[in-house]
């Protein structure tokens, strides 16, 4: 099920407050927190996102009309809060790369297959992808990479 979008403006703080909380194995298995500085404000903002863990870096997606990947561009630093653990990383962000995105995109749906419904892509009862609603979303995704820092 797709929650609504206007539904994460209290959805969020709510699994921000568990992933930070002694409770956090409860959705610390797919969720981590982000936290990360504004480029243009300073500030520092936090966002519960999805990840996967591959080899020794976290990935985790989001689409071109959010906000907050943004400031992940060009190797900047964020916190990830990954299972009760806190990992310095550097970020690599992946835009406007089709093919690129495509690919995690495919490999993403196969671990979490219901998150599709979060990039409009049509899952067949067989596992496979709507070609058209695929290549759509590859315009659209954002893949954020993390690397942790020494």
């Amino acid at each position: 099920m797709k929650v609504p979008e206007f539904m994460f403006v209290i959805v969020n703080p709510i699994v921000t407050l568990l992933l930070r909380s002694p409770l956090h194995f409860l959705a610390s298995k797919s969720l981590m927190v982000v936290t990360f500085w504004g480029r243009k404000s300073g500030k520092q903002f936090s966002t519960p996102v999805r990840y996967l863990r591959e080899d020794n870096t976290i990935v985790s997606f989001s689409s071109d009309d959010t906000a907050w990947w943004r400031n992940l561009r060009d190797g900047a630093k964020a916190s990830l809060l990954v299972q009760g653990d806190s990992i310095e990383c550097a970020t690599t962000v992946i835009e406007r790369d089709t093919e690129k995105v495509r690919e995690w995109l495919e490999y993403y749906f196969k671990q979490f297959p219901q998150d599709a419904a979060y990039h409009d892509v049509k899952l067949y009862a067989d596992g496979t992808v709507d070609e058209e609603t695929m290549a759509a979303a590859a315009e659209h995704a954002i893949v954020m990479i993390a690397t942790p820092v020494a």
